[in-house]
């Protein structure tokens, strides 16, 4: 690990975002490709071993750790650099305007009597797992939307014309008394690992794009 210039350590990973940015950045560029083999070429030249996982390095950039302070320091107003797909095995930084899906403290907490069985508390796999869980059994969705929903998949991958593959958590189905039919897509992050605003249009295209249902918004998938 190096010092990022405040007496805080980089990772590997952060280092290596560090050295594929600023061998792109220009002042005014907003959007700055790269290729996931640049991953690898970055890494060799610091001397970092990867990980098996490559994508590690990316999820981890997007949903557990900061940018690099260099990196961060060249955002400007309400703007922030993120990682986004732009194809198979391509990624972009982009400059995006700050939008982290964070709890409300002021909003009422409404509370419901937790009737998650105690065995799937015991053996879930992960924070994020065990969220799922809570929600379906909990009937979490039927009560923020008002009507009956249903589980319908877990973790649905598709790829995604110049994005990439995208992945859902989980797919529910509903109904209203009207006998109108939704699709609901549902995404879920445990522990330190935050939602990014900016992968909403994404999941939702995806969802219409599975279930022959019209996408209202503004799309294509890597608008801001």
């Amino acid at each position: 690990m190096v010092d990022d210039g405040k007496g805080k350590t980089q990772n590997r990973y952060q280092r290596i975002a560090e050295k594929i940015f600023f061998d792109r950045y220009q002042a005014g560029r907003t959007v700055l490709p790269f290729l996931r083999t640049d991953l690898e070429s970055a890494a060799e030249e610091l001397g970092v071993a990867l990980p098996k996982n490559l994508g590690d390095v990316v999820y981890a950039l997007r949903y557990r750790i900061e940018m690099p302070k260099r990196i961060r320091d060249t955002q400007t107003g309400e703007k922030e650099w993120v990682i986004q797909g732009a194809g198979r095995a391509k990624y972009e930084f982009r400059l995006v305007t700050v939008n982290r899906i964070k709890p409300n403290p002021h909003l009422l907490t409404i509370k419901i009597p937790d009737a998650t069985p105690e065995i799937i508390n015991a053996y879930a796999f992960s924070d994020e797992q065990a969220l799922l869980a809570k929600v379906r059994y909990n009937r979490l969705i039927d009560l923020f939307l008002g009507l009956p929903t249903f589980s319908l998949q877990n973790h649905l991958r598709t790829t995604v014309k110049g994005v990439g593959q995208i992945e859902i958590d989980e797919i529910y189905v509903g109904i209203d008394k009207k006998g109108r039919q939704f699709v609901i897509p549902v995404q879920a992050k445990g522990g330190n690992d935050q939602l990014e605003g900016s992968k909403r249009g994404r999941i939702c295209y995806v969802a219409g794009k599975n279930f022959q249902i019209s996408f209202v918004g503004r799309y294509p998938p890597n608008s801001s």
